[in-house]
């Protein structure tokens, strides 16, 4: 289940299989908070509809569910604030698994209602090879001039990664990774304690060894699927997890950009990646959703996502927006050379404040705090 941004809601419903012809005329009714539910039977379907409707509620649901000549369908539910908490309470008498929608229902309304004044995460790679800014840093006293720079500047994360992750890079050796990153987590906690520092990696023996030095958060491109044993890690710890959505490996991800319905998919893929972090004993307050802008999603896709980014606070979990000098910011922008980004970074990054966004990492700080100022007035 999830929110549905209302400037997308006419798309999802006739995605639904709703009737063409009043596709339009349904949509109207559809401008409150919009709340998707996946593959839900038929019969509990049409239950939920009747439901809705005399609640002076809508519900889109497909055309055929109605006969019950499908299976299951998708269903947009759709009303006031009032209006979904008294289905959620007449839901509670019904039968079947719609007692329990009527919690995920109620989830959903405290989810939208969540805001966050959002913090900056700020970028240092370890790395010879990073897309913007590779071997910059890679010296000890460079890389702790620029954390010394993005303090002052105003993050309130330092993310450190040895491992280039870019779309075709090569895999690191992980004894090599942890190396360049210990001096610096150790750096951080001993001038700066008040600094949270992220580790930017797949490895949970790099995990291990930086969490002991003090990490506080593990913040994993692979969504926990490149390492077994790094949610178990995480755990231990009782650290902070970013879990992002990737499909594949850096060395392939640009092959995998195939979706049928893109948010649903890197929805319901991360939700099954929260889900297993959970199981796994990470603390559900500790988890941060990251919906992987430009891995691997093309120019199309990442600006759906843009624009439908509030729709991951559905979750309940934290949300991490990481579009600093990606390729499609740059096509946005009209300029081959990263660094040149980072003004429209800065701009994306109000924007995902004024959505109520909790996290924006970025390479350039300043240009960032210097934006948020103005976006996070939206969240006060």
């Amino acid at each position: 289940m999830r929110i549905i941004s209302k400037n997308f809601i006419e798309k999802e419903i006739q995605n639904t299989g709703f009737s063409p012809d009043y596709v339009s005329i349904g949509a109207n009714k559809h401008k409150f908070l919009n709340i998707k539910i996946f593959a839900l039977r038929a019969l509990e379907a049409n239950i939920l509809k009747q439901t809705a409707l005399s609640c002076d509620c809508d519900c889109a649901v497909h055309r055929r569910s109605i006969d019950c000549k499908v299976e299951k369908t998708d269903c947009v539910l759709s009303g006031t604030i009032s209006q979904l908490i008294e289905v959620s309470k007449k839901l509670r008498k019904q039968p079947l698994t719609l007692p329990d929608l009527s919690d995920e229902i109620l989830n959903m309304i405290i989810n939208s209602k969540k805001t966050a004044k959002t913090q900056i995460m700020g970028i240092l790679n370890l790395t010879q090879d990073s897309f913007s800014d590779g071997g910059e840093f890679y010296n000890f006293d460079k890389a702790v001039r620029h954390i010394e720079e993005m303090i002052k500047d105003g993050a309130q994360i330092i993310d450190a990664g040895a491992e280039s992750t870019r779309p075709g890079a090569k895999t690191q050796e992980i004894q090599k990774e942890i190396e360049k990153l210990l001096p610096v987590v150790k750096y951080v906690k001993e001038n700066h304690p008040q600094i949270l520092v992220s580790i930017d990696t797949r490895n949970s023996k790099t995990a291990r060894e930086t969490l002991n030095a003090g990490a506080d958060i593990i913040n994993d491109v692979s969504g926990l699927r490149y390492d077994s044993e790094m949610a178990k890690t995480v755990a231990e710890f009782g650290a902070h997890l970013v879990i992002m959505h990737s499909r594949s490996t850096p060395e392939d991800m640009d092959k995998m950009c195939e979706y049928k319905n893109l948010v649903d998919e890197v929805y319901i893929e991360l939700e099954r990646q929260y889900k297993y972090a959970v199981n796994e004993g990470v603390r559900a307050q500790n988890i941060i959703i990251d919906p992987g802008f430009g891995l691997p999603k093309n120019y199309e896709q990442n600006i759906e996502l843009l624009l439908r980014i509030e729709e991951f606070k559905s979750l309940g979990a934290r949300v991490l927006a990481g579009v600093s000098r990606k390729r499609f910011l740059q096509q946005l922008s009209n300029t081959q050379n990263p660094k040149e980004a980072d003004n429209i970074t800065a701009f994306t990054s109000a924007y995902f404040a004024s959505k109520g966004i909790d996290i924006v990492r970025v390479h350039n700080v300043a240009k960032t705090a210097e934006a948020l100022r103005f976006g996070n007035i939206f969240t006060q």
